[in-house]
């Protein structure tokens, strides 16, 4: 497909694409025929690919075809479109805040942290992660014996997300769990949320976003001001505005997302900034990466 045909792709549907890989092109503005499932600007359900014949092919609904053979939306189709994706996110809306409600009153997290002072494998593990006895502590970091997430009733490590003096969810890393299911939240339905939000309400000049809990809790350890999103995908154009007070936004993430890198950074324009190191932040620092080696990797950082 060429760029002129992505055009036409947009131009019929009504959507920006963005390019996932050579072939494969995702829309940021959700599906066409069915809205965006609920999930916004985020939605990326709606495929566009360009190996041999270009068609389309939405996740959530479904819908597919050749572009040969697609039809502009009516304006009614549009309306319907637009209806459904209001109704599903208010459906989705009040879905989340059942299951906030039971997070922000759920008292697992204390048991998994206390569970934790019981199995010193288990505290070995941490502390082999690079985790400090103090970050141990402080995010409550834990273990559990029967992951609640796993049928077969393997155990967890569980790293709880908090913000604001409320528990929001608690990330279980499966022990034995596949690279694509290894991470699991505590409850179905949790909304995305940033790691270490609270690093937003404090006064710095700059902020790092960095990829995953660990990540991000070893980055804070050093001493650097920073968030954590869940996975390369895991930013939500909607928190571009909690970002406001920082001169500097520097995206961090691991090697092999450097697209995802600069996606991040290009929606703070100006103030954005891809750093590149030359391994995962974690393990950079247990090998002694210190805040100072960092920061030398930051002041040449890529301008969007």
């Amino acid at each position: 497909m060429t760029v002129d045909a992505v055009a036409l792709a947009e131009q019929t549907f009504n959507i920006t694409l963005r390019q996932v890989r050579a072939d494969e092109w995702r829309s940021v503005t959700g599906c066409p025929f069915c809205g965006d499932g609920g999930k916004g600007a985020r939605s990326d359900r709606f495929r566009v690919f360009t190996d041999g014949k270009p068609r389309y092919w939405c996740r959530q609904c479904d819908r597919q075809g050749f572009f040969d053979d697609a039809q502009p939306l009516t304006e009614a189709e549009k309306l319907e479109a637009r209806l459904r994706a209001i109704e599903a996110r208010q459906a989705e809306h009040e879905r989340r805040l059942t299951v906030l409600e039971q997070m922000h009153s759920c008292t697992a997290h204390l048991h998994y942290h206390r569970a934790l002072y019981h199995n010193e494998a288990a505290y070995e593990y941490w502390r082999c992660e690079g985790m400090t006895e103090r970050s141990i502590d402080l995010y409550q970091l834990g273990y559990c014996s029967r992951c609640p997430t796993d049928h077969d009733g393997r155990a967890s490590y569980t790293i709880p997300v908090q913000s604001n003096g409320k528990l929001w969810n608690i990330r279980h890393r499966l022990i034995g769990g596949d690279q694509g299911d290894k991470y699991r939240p505590h409850m179905a339905g949790l909304p995305n949320i940033l790691f270490n939000a609270d690093y937003l309400r404090l006064e710095f000049p700059y902020i790092i976003i960095t990829e995953g809990e660990k990540k991000s809790i070893i980055a804070a350890q050093i001493g650097l001001p920073n968030v954590g999103i869940m996975g390369k995908t895991g930013f939500d154009t909607a928190w571009v505005g909690r970002f406001a007070q920082f001169e500097t936004v520097y995206v961090a993430l691991d090697p092999d997302a450097t697209e995802q890198a600069f996606e991040i950074a290009a929606l703070f324009e100006r103030r954005g900034r891809v750093v590149f190191l030359p391994g995962k932040l974690d393990d950079l620092v247990k090998l002694g990466m210190t805040e100072a080696d960092v920061l030398s990797f930051l002041m040449v950082a890529a301008p969007v």
